[in-house]
């Protein structure tokens, strides 16, 4: 996420528009759909077997949300009526902290929460088409119904990733065994199979063909990680605090000035491909060392209690 995220801001024009860039933006539209199954996957996790205050977990998302706001806010502009409309645009940040609200409801249904969350996957992945032709009128609104309305990201059929990584994880524990088998199974034929049926304008097409890529991706990751375990606490720390990191590179590209632009205009797409790989490194350098400091503050609190 943070490589995709430096690669679509800071690398040139020209780079961009080559064939190769065109491959790999590809694979970067499954970092998303990932990002969200992943967030769905561990939160059936931690609350497979013991419930967890549903209130913590809701006022970050919360903050989550509002900064997804703030990073639209154009601050060298804010008398611009039209400039201030961008604070509507609903991102991956939105959609996240409103998947995070859904799947803590979804949780408290108790042994009926996978049912539940199947229920509204194939609910509101089915409203993607329907959605498209909502209109209320109000800005803030609409941009949550579709791509079609400004934002970048909507409701529908993002949600329904976090609600698969979810339901999956009454099936699979993440390790490689039989149950990891069925998970790669079924992600095939939801890459490979259904996701080439001939649906009506390619829906659900979209969400069938990420969602099967992202299962089996989790599962190669399960069968490296389990072989490379002692090398990887770094990257375990990462994926602990992946939440501060997403938000915490995003800001410093978009939001943060330094010294007085962020990143994102400051630099511009100017860069190399060697030059994006180095401010890939400085971001994810700097994001894991809040979730570093993060996780420290935690276990401070957690002990002094």
């Amino acid at each position: 996420m943070v490589w995709t995220h430096a690669a679509n801001t800071f690398l040139t024009a020209e780079l961009r528009a080559t064939p190769w860039f065109e491959t790999l933006t590809s694979y970067h539209g499954l970092i998303a759909p990932a990002f969200f199954w992943i967030a769905g996957y561990a939160r059936a996790h931690v609350t497979l077997h013991k419930t967890k205050p549903a209130w913590p977990v809701a006022k970050r998302l919360l903050i989550v949300w509002l900064i997804g706001y703030l990073m639209h806010v154009p601050w060298d502009r804010l008398l611009d009526a039209q400039a201030m409309r961008a604070v509507a645009t609903v991102d991956v940040l939105h959609c996240l902290a409103i998947s995070g609200l859904i799947l803590l409801a979804v949780e408290k249904l108790g042994k009926r929460r996978e049912v539940a969350a199947l229920v509204l996957l194939v609910v509101l992945v089915g409203l993607e088409k329907p959605a498209r032709e909502w209109h209320t009128g109000i800005l803030v609104l609409d941009q949550y119904f579709s791509r079609l309305h400004g934002s970048q990201f909507a409701l529908f059929p993002w949600v329904g990733f976090g609600l698969a990584g979810f339901i999956t994880r009454r099936a699979w524990d993440g390790f490689p065994n039989r149950s990891a088998t069925a998970v790669m199974l079924v992600g095939a034929a939801f890459a490979w199979g259904l996701s080439r049926m001939p649906f009506q304008d390619g829906l659900p097409a979209f969400f069938l063909e990420r969602l099967g890529w992202v299962m089996m991706a989790a599962v190669l990751v399960a069968v490296v990680a389990s072989s490379v375990s002692r090398f990887t606490g770094w990257l375990r720390l990462a994926g602990r605090e992946s939440l501060l990191l997403y938000v915490a590179h995003l800001m410093l590209i978009h939001s943060i000035p330094l010294p007085r632009l962020p990143l994102q205009h400051l630099i511009g797409p100017t860069q190399s491909v060697g030059g994006v790989l180095g401010l890939f490194i400085g971001l994810f350098v700097i994001s894991w060392l809040l979730g570093a400091w993060n996780e420290r503050r935690k276990k401070a609190l957690m002990s002094g209690c």
